[in-house]
Order: C-alpha cells, then sequence, then structure tokens
C-alpha cells in the first residue's frame, strides 16, 4: 500500500538513533545518529536536513517514530515539523494491527513493539523475534497477531562495562567475538567470555521461547549485532536489519489506512 511519496523514519534507541528514507517500495537510504539527551532540536535537525539533501529531497510527506528515550520524543516531534507540513506519528503500543499480552500493555517498549510488528507483517506465522544491540531482547509473536511477551538481557557493551566496573584488575575491553575457544591472556579471557557467554544466552532465551511456540517457529534476527552472531548461532534465522524500520512503515501504513 502506497500513502505518501517519501516517508521518514526514526527510531529512537537508547544508543543510537537509526533513520530510513523509504521511497518507491524500498529503503532509499539508511542514516544512523548518536543518541544525546543534551542535544537539541536544531543538532538534531541540521544533520537530517543534510541527510536529505544530498539526495535531493527538501521535504518529506510524513515523519513516523518510535522512541525508548522520553526526553527526546518531543525533541523530534519538533525536529519532524522542520521536515514535513504534515503532523509528526509517534508509534506507541498498541494498536496498529497487533495485540499485546503485556502488563499494562502500553508499558512495552516501543522499539520491541515495532519490531514485533515488523515481523509479524513480514512472515505471519508464530516467530521468535530476536533483537541484539545495546540490550537482547527475545519476544514472541503468535500467528494470529499477539505479543505474547519476551525477555531483556544485557547486550555485549554491557556485559564488558560490568566486569571492568565491577572489579578492580579487570580492563575494559571492546566486545567482540573471537575465533579463539580459551583465552591465553586476560583480554583474550573476557573477549571470549562476553562474545560467546552473549551467544550462549541469547541461544537459551531462544530455546526458551520455542517451549511456548514450538522449535518449528522461525528466528528472525536483527540489530546492530546481528550479523555478527548469526553464523555462530546452531539454528536457522532470517536475517532482517531494517525489521524495525519496516515496523514503522507497517505501523504508518495501517494509521493513514483505517483512520
Amino acid at each position: 500500500m502506497r500513502f505518501v511519496d517519501y516517508l521518514l523514519a526514526i527510531d529512537i534507541g537508547n544508543t543510537h538513533i537509526k533513520v530510513g528514507l523509504f521511497h518507491d517500495g524500498v529503503w532509499q537510504e539508511e542514516w544512523r545518529l548518536s543518541t544525546d539527551v543534551r542535544r537539541t532540536a536544531d543538532e538534531y535537525r541540521v544533520p537530517l536536513r543534510g541527510f536529505l539533501r544530498e539526495v535531493l529531497v527538501e521535504q518529506v510527506d510524513q515523519v513516523v517514530m518510535a522512541s525508548v528515550v522520553p526526553l527526546l520524543a518531543p525533541v523530534f516531534h519538533r525536529v519532524a515539523s522542520a521536515l514535513s507540513d504534515a503532523p509528526p506519528l509517534e508509534i506507541t503500543p498498541p494498536g496498529y494491527g497487533l495485540k499485546v499480552q503485556y502488563q499494562p500493555p502500553d508499558s512495552l517498549g516501543a522499539d520491541r513493539f515495532v519490531t514485533a510488528l515488523g515481523a509479524w507483517r513480514k512472515y505471519g506465522t508464530n516467530l521468535v523475534v530476536v533483537d541484539v544491540g545495546t540490550t537482547a531482547t527475545v519476544d514472541a509473536v503468535s500467528r494470529d497477531g499477539v505479543f505474547l511477551g519476551g525477555m531483556i538481557a544485557p547486550g555485549p557493551h554491557f556485559l564488558s562495562q560490568a566486569l571492568a566496573q565491577g572489579t578492580a584488575r579487570l580492563p575494559l575491553i571492546p566486545p567482540a567475538i573471537p575465533d579463539k575457544l580459551l583465552g591465553q591472556n586476560t583480554q583474550e579471557a573476557i573477549a571470549v567470555g562476553v562474545g560467546h557467554g552473549f551467544i550462549g544466552m541469547v541461544s537459551e532465551l531462544i530455546a526458551r521461547t520455542w517451549q511456548v511456540l514450538g522449535d518449528e517457529a522461525p528466528i528472525i534476527l536483527t540489530g546492530g549485532w546481528a550479523q555478527r552472531i548469526q553464523p555462530h548461532l546452531r539454528f536457522p534465522v532470517h536475517l532482517e536489519p531494517t525489521l524495525t524500520l519496516d515496523g514503522l512503515r507497517y505501523a504508518a501504513e495501517y494509521h493513514f489506512g483505517r483512520g
């Protein structure tokens, strides 16, 4: 369903802000900004305006957004008003065709909601939706369009930081997934433990979700660490790098198609 010519989707996360420009049935461009609650609307508007002008777009027809950073939601409402004549659409659960079995429903993070919505609209069956980045979330969606619940765990950066901040002598090591089975110095030991420990944690959370849905439920994988961990998982997954942006687009289509 094509309801606008140029759609700008903005996913405001704890670490990064992902931005996508949807036109002619595809994501024409994707950009990423650092999340910083100290920035003003102008400090976000200027780079976004520059991104759009690089692809010869002055104004978009509609801005759709989701935020897990409450302080930045009103900031991006002001940014959106400078990029489009239409009022911005902010997506919060529940609604848009996806029911939410969560208490209370509006306590579900907007990012988890739109990611689950994107997966369900694309696949339309029981699904395990895995988003690995700042945090790791593993969520269950039923074939009839119900968000059943899920799990939240620390991402690899949090695991590395916890070791460094909670001990006297362990250094902060950038998270990675080494080929080694065992570390042969402290830095290697942390890298192996964090990287492969994270993979093991995600695998166990998927297995627990299968106990609810059945192990025939496809695994949909997205997030900043998705491509890194995919080769190390012991079961097939569907890699969907733009899943959250897709969920925002589906939500906007539903809103304007039914509103």
